[in-house]
Formats: C-alpha cells, sequence, structure tokens
C-alpha cells in the first residue's frame, strides 16, 4: 500500500490540535504548498468544554500541534486509495 498524503484526507472530518487546549473540528477542503489547511464547518472547543461555529478556516501549519481522524473515516480512506490503484493500468 501507497502512503497516504495529507491530500489525501480531503474531504475528510479532521480532528486539529493547535495547542491552549483548542482543537478544531472541521472537514478538510484544501492543503497549500506551505501546508497550511482550509477547513470548512469548523467547530472550534476550548479547555473549558465551551464550543463555538467557526465556518470556513484557514489554519498555518506552524499552529497545528496534531491532526487526528477517526479510525473508520481512515480505513475509508485507505480502501478507497486502494481500490483507485487497482484500477491502473
Amino acid at each position: 500500500m501507497e502512503k497516504l498524503q495529507l491530500y489525501d484526507f480531503i474531504g475528510s472530518t479532521l480532528y486539529i490540535n493547535l495547542g491552549n487546549d483548542r482543537i478544531l473540528r472541521g472537514t478538510l477542503m484544501a492543503v497549500d504548498a506551505q501546508l497550511n489547511l482550509l477547513l470548512d464547518h469548523v467547530r472550534e472547543r476550548n479547555g473549558g468544554q465551551s464550543e463555538r461555529l467557526m465556518g470556513l478556516v484557514s489554519v498555518p501549519e506552524q499552529t497545528v500541534k496534531s491532526i487526528k481522524i477517526t479510525e473508520q473515516s481512515l480505513n475509508h480512506i485507505c480502501q478507497l486509495k486502494q481500490d483507485l490503484l487497482r484500477q491502473i493500468v
């Protein structure tokens, strides 16, 4: 299996840890050449467990501490990539 790249996760819901107890949850829409992320339908949760809707957000690469995805979503992406690679002649 070929390694997954960040652009393989476009369309997936990601959980972005920004440190300081801030976590963004949103759909990855794009990644630019500097690895900045464009997320849509973003909800921000802070350490106090309050949550706010932010909409479309650009996340600079240097602010990202970690990125997580659900296991179910990861398995789905891997299966789609395997299916695509099998179709290439």
